[in-house]
C-alpha cells in the first residue's frame, strides 16, 4: 500500500507536465502568447499586380492563389505577415496579407493580389508608387470601432481570415486574445477593426494587434 502510494505521488506532477496549457481567449498574457517580432519594417517603392494567369496556383506559401483575396508576394517578409499598402499618388490604403514570394523584377517591393491592386486604385497603371507598413508582427496600431452585434472577444478584422486569432493590446488594456469571426468592414466605420462594446470601452479607439494561428 505504501508503494503505491509512493507511485501516485511520483508519477502526478510527471502527467501534469505533460499536459498542455491553452490560455483562454480574453486572458492572455504576453508569456502564453509571445510571437516571434519583426524588426522595425516600413519601405516606400514600386508595386505591381499580378492575377490573370495565376488563378488557381499554389503559392509559395502553399496556399492556392485567389486574386479575389487581399494577398500580396513579398521577397523577405514572414508568410501571414499583414501589410498596410498606401498608394502615395492618391492616399488609399489597403490591408494585405503575404502568401507569396516575389516580385523579382522591375525593382517592385511588392506585388498585390487584383483585388487588393483594385482596393488601392492601381488596376489602369499596373504600377504604383506605394507605402509598406506592417501591422501584424511587429506592434502596429489599427483604428477600432464598437460593434453592438459582436460578443465578448469575437471581432471582425479587414485583412484578416474568420478563425484566426489576435492579440489585442492598447494604451490602456491588454493583451487580449480575440477571434476573427469576419474581414467586411463598411468605409463608414472609420476602423480597420470592429470589437464588441465591451471590448472597445477598455480598448478604446487604436489597438496594437498581433496575429496568432
Amino acid at each position: 500500500m505504501l508503494r503505491r502510494h509512493l507511485l501516485f505521488f511520483v508519477t502526478m506532477p510527471l502527467l501534469a507536465a505533460c499536459a498542455p496549457h491553452l490560455p483562454a481567449l480574453g486572458q492572455a498574457t504576453p508569456t502564453a502568447l509571445e510571437t516571434a517580432v519583426l524588426p522595425e519594417f516600413t519601405r516606400v517603392g514600386t508595386a505591381s499586380w499580378y492575377g490573370p494567369g495565376f488563378a488557381g496556383r499554389l503559392t509559395a506559401s502553399g496556399e492556392v492563389f485567389d486574386p479575389s483575396e487581399l494577398t500580396a508576394a513579398h521577397r523577405t517578409l514572414p508568410f501571414n505577415t499583414h501589410l498596410r499598402v498606401t498608394n502615395l499618388a492618391n492616399g488609399r490604403s489597403v490591408v494585405v496579407r503575404i502568401n507569396d514570394r516575389g516580385p523579382f523584377s522591375g525593382g517592385r517591393i511588392i506585388d498585390l493580389s487584383r483585388a487588393a491592386a483594385e482596393s488601392i486604385g492601381m488596376i489602369g497603371s499596373g504600377t504604383a508608387r506605394v507605402r509598406l507598413e506592417p501591422i501584424s508582427g511587429v506592434g502596429g496600431v489599427l483604428p477600432a470601432a464598437p460593434d453592438p452585434s459582436l460578443a465578448h472577444w469575437d471581432v471582425i478584422a479587414r485583412g484578416f481570415q474568420p478563425g484566426e486569432l489576435l492579440l489585442l493590446s492598447s494604451a490602456t488594456s491588454g493583451p487580449i486574445l480575440v477571434r476573427v469571426v469576419g474581414n467586411e468592414i463598411p468605409a463608414s466605420a472609420g476602423a480597420e477593426i470592429l470589437v464588441s462594446p465591451e471590448l472597445s470601452r477598455e480598448l478604446g479607439s487604436s489597438v496594437t494587434v498581433q496575429a496568432r494561428r
